[in-house]
């Protein structure tokens, strides 16, 4: 006898789990093999605020992601110590699966050009500083 919910195993003769007070049953169903997901790198970032939106915009179109390496910023010395990401660990790779990518990559796109634009364009007032 089995507990469909906890998948605890019991003696003959017992009807109800102890743990979740749900009937019993002969055997448990047979639960089929997880699927695989190939994952695919879709930003790399050292910006905390680059990746919060990404993250938000895949969330609002539904494509699931994981932040590769996002929980080991802090965790591994020295930290993230003044340029975003811990130089140890490296960028943030943003990852989606793969027959989603494009779509990611698409809503991506708007933001990477945003980024590189007031960053490439803060570097030109300060060339410009400089020649002053």
């Amino acid at each position: 006898m089995f507990c469909p919910k906890c998948k605890g195993e019991y003696t003959e003769g017992i009807t109800e789990c102890a743990e979740c007070q749900v009937p019993l049953v002969d055997e448990l169903p047979i639960e089929p093999e997880p699927e695989y997901v190939k994952w695919v790198t879709v930003l790399e970032t050292g910006s905390p605020g680059l990746l919060v939106v990404a993250k938000s915009l895949l969330e609002g179109d539904n494509i699931p992601y994981y932040a590769k390496g996002e929980g080991l910023q802090d965790l591994i010395l020295p930290g993230r110590i003044g340029t975003g990401f811990n130089p140890i660990v490296g960028l943030v790779q943003l990852q989606v699966p793969k027959e989603l990518s494009r779509r990611a990559q698409e809503l991506l796109a708007e933001i990477k050009e945003e980024h590189y634009e007031e960053h490439s364009s803060s570097e030109e007032e300060e060339d410009d500083d400089e020649k002053k």
